[in-house]
């Protein structure tokens, strides 16, 4: 145990412990596309650097949290149709997107962090000894951090300890919360041998509460991440991407999480394009295997330009490829509460996906 624990607290020290993160260039110059629903907005020129990653404190508990309620249909998204900037293709993946209404301009002076790490909290071995501890303890159900509210945030864990590790975020933008009906399904679900199954109902349960895309400080999850992380708007705008990389205790949480736990495959839901975007080789086949399954439209997204930066699933392909061709990807849902019968089809994709892999 002593020396799982020095193990943890070294990856701890080199992935994601203090997210301090001074502003650095892309090695290859690629951007991420994004939007916004204000038009008027411009990025700010400086990265601020993000706070210090605060000290978590995972409390084991014994059963799962309530599912939220889940909302009317989502109609307040459209796709973008003028670029920002033209996007390259990413040396991690096809581009990961969510749908907004209009592009936001980032400025061309700034710089996009490279997910890097600047500096150490204390504080960060310590969430990695006790997240990592939970893990190694087969603990079924055990918060791993909380939101700015003081929310929890748990993580369940179903199936085979030791088998291929499949991860589901229902939530991370708060008023897309129909992922939250297949977390609840996959929980009454029989999961078969040689898979472990891991399900994080919401990594936003401030949003959710408020039926807001942000969580309470106004920030976009979904452009918060440290991998490619460029400074967008302000408060008030819809993408706005916080005051540095992973700034927010909810992404840290993810970030410290994802990096521990090694998943191979991850999924993180959103409304309301209907798609899943096509990529190649492994990655490329599971995609297009759960859109088969669920009859999404494999698709581009969001008018096939614009900027996105600090995504969530392009930060985990970009950690996890260090030692794995883990498939990270974005599972866009339709608008609105799921049918009984795709709520059905989705939960039987993951499970058909986490056994083929």
């Amino acid at each position: 145990m002593q020396v799982q624990r020095s193990l943890r607290r070294l990856i701890s020290l080199g992935f994601a412990a203090s997210l301090t993160i001074a502003a650095c260039a892309s090695n290859d110059g690629e951007l991420d596309a994004v939007s916004t629903d204000d038009p008027s907005a411009t990025a700010a020129a400086v990265i601020e650097p993000a706070t210090t990653l605060a000290a978590l404190t995972p409390t084991p508990t014994t059963s799962t949290t309530a599912a939220a309620t889940i909302s009317t249909p989502n109609t307040s998204t459209s796709p973008a149709t003028t670029a920002a900037a033209t996007a390259a293709e990413s040396d991690a993946g096809p581009d990961e997107s969510d749908i907004g209404s209009d592009d936001l301009t980032l400025d061309a002076s700034a710089t996009l962090t490279d997910g890097s790490v600047a500096d150490v909290a204390a504080s960060a071995s310590e969430v990695a000894d006790r997240i990592g501890e939970q893990i190694e303890l087969q603990t079924p159900v055990f918060d791993i951090g909380s939101s700015v509210e003081g929310r929890p945030i748990v993580a369940e864990r179903l199936g085979t300890v030791g088998g291929r590790k499949v991860l589901i975020i229902g939530v991370i933008h708060g008023n897309e919360d129909a992922g939250i009906q297949i977390v609840d399904e996959l929980r009454q679900r029989a999961i078969d041998d040689g898979v472990e199954l891991w399900l994080i109902e919401s990594m936003n349960p401030d949003g959710v509460a408020r039926q807001d895309r942000h969580n309470a400080n106004e920030v976009d999850l979904n452009r918060n991440f440290p991998h490619k992380w460029g400074p967008i708007g302000s408060p008030g705008n819809s993408q706005y991407a916080g005051t540095g990389p992973a700034s927010e205790p909810e992404t840290q949480v993810i970030v410290q999480f994802i990096t521990l736990l090694r998943p191979d495959i991850a999924i993180w839901y959103h409304q309301d394009a209907n798609l899943i975007i096509p990529s190649t080789g492994r990655d490329g086949r599971i995609r297009a295997r759960y859109a088969e399954l669920t009859a999404l439209p494999l698709a581009e997204c969001c008018g096939g330009g614009g900027v996105f930066t600090g995504i969530a699933a392009t930060w985990a392909r970009n950690e996890l490829k260090k030692d794995s061709d883990a498939v990270p990807f974005i599972v866009e849902l339709p608008g609105g509460v799921l049918s009984g019968a795709l709520v059905d089809a989705h939960a039987s994709a993951v499970l058909t996906i986490a056994v083929e892999g």
